[in-house]
């Protein structure tokens, strides 16, 4: 098992994080960041404006296929803002991870676990981004030939449809004014959905990087040898081990403070977002348009879903990891230790029975069941 990096973050997200600037000693951080969100505030304005434009039930389905992509964008732009304001609290927690690498980096046998969980991040956000951009692209195509294949017939119908729905303050039906904003807007949300598809990618790799330093605190305290122990009332080796656990704790309260009002945000926006997916499914289902809004939306759904999922699995795997440092305890040769040593090791198993785990905005724990719980109520809606 190799590993072309020390670090437990991928190549793919770094640059996400580069691109608007919140990676640390970015040269010009503040500016790209600047940059960037000014972009997407015009887009959404664009966006509302043509909401506020088509707000009537002759354009039932023009009107929630906007509101669906709107929110999306809205969504995500409220992401990198909650990212962006929580950046210390980011950059603390990336010292903490180089800190873990720098002191297993001779240590190749401990180091084992951390490597595998730093290639399985990489493949995680190489497949998240992946359906992210997969998403953009059938979602743009789609609208460009929804957009090509209106009825010519109508004379109230124009030929032009842009794929992402916008109200601009100049006509943009005119060739090559038409093919130059559908290029932007194409990259734009390309652009848009990749920086989403990173912050899920980061939430991934932080829990993963805790599981390895969860594994080598396991591997500690299976390796604890009972003879070391006759002639002193704490060994360093659970000293060692005690403030691994400290700092493992430490880490994932960090990791929720950063990622609970995202997750909050996510829980929220999706319930909208999926129930107007979902309509614009149904009432397209049966015409000629049905094959196109599909495949338009359809990938677009996943995404979605995919993201709150995430959310939720981090959080599962998370108090999984967390609740398995009791049972490596209760593994040890505590039995061959002093009423003392026994004491202390009493403590770690007692303080690992409170669970690590990702929360929404402090209201509830993201789990699987949390996840299949708000399943079905999207699903009635």
């Amino acid at each position: 098992m190799t590993i072309t990096r020390m670090t437990t973050v991928s190549t793919s997200v770094e640059m996400g994080l580069r691109f608007i600037g919140i990676w640390p000693g970015s040269a010009y951080g503040n500016f790209q960041w600047f940059v960037y969100m000014t972009s997407v505030v015009i887009v959404m304005y664009f966006q509302y404006a043509f909401i506020v434009k088509n707000f009537d039930r002759n354009h039932l389905s023009v009107l929630i296929d906007a509101l669906s992509m709107t929110m999306a964008y809205s969504l995500a732009f409220l992401k990198l803002v909650s990212l962006w304001l929580n950046r210390r609290l980011f950059y603390e927690i990336l010292a903490t991870m180089d800190e873990d690498w720098k002191e297993y980096i001779t240590a190749d046998s401990r180091m084992y676990p951390m490597i595998i969980y730093a290639n399985l991040s990489r493949r995680c956000s190489n497949i998240l981004m992946s359906i992210n951009a997969s998403a953009a692209v059938f979602y743009v195509l789609g609208g460009v030939v929804r957009g090509s294949a209106k009825d010519e017939d109508d004379p109230r119908e124009t030929k032009f449809d842009l794929p992402v729905k916008m109200e601009f303050p100049f006509e943009v039906n005119e060739s090559p004014i038409f093919e130059i904003t559908a290029v932007a807007q194409f990259l734009h949300e390309l652009s848009l959905s990749s920086l989403v598809a990173m912050i899920n990618s980061l939430v991934v790799t932080l829990i993963l990087h805790v599981s390895g330093q969860i594994d080598i605190m396991r591997q500690g305290l299976m390796k604890i040898s009972s003879e070391s122990y006759q002639n002193t009332s704490f060994p360093p080796e659970i000293k060692v081990l005690i403030l691994k656990h400290q700092r493992i704790i430490t880490l994932s309260d960090n990791i929720d403070g950063l990622f609970s009002w995202i997750a909050l945000m996510q829980f929220l926006s999706n319930t909208l977002v999926i129930c107007c997916l979902g309509f614009m499914i149904i009432i397209t289902i049966g015409n000629k348009q049905g094959a196109v809004v599909l495949t338009k939306s359809i990938l677009f759904y996943v995404a979605i879903t995919l993201e709150a999922f995430v959310f939720c699995f981090a959080g599962e795997y998370l108090s999984a990891k967390s609740k398995s440092i009791g049972d490596a305890v209760y593994e040890s040769v505590w039995y061959d230790m002093t009423p003392n040593q026994c004491r202390t090791l009493l403590l770690v198993i007692v303080r690992s029975q409170k669970r690590l785990t990702i929360t929404a905005g402090k209201v509830m724990d993201l789990s699987l069941e949390g996840f299949t719980s708000v399943r079905p109520i999207l699903i009635r809606v």
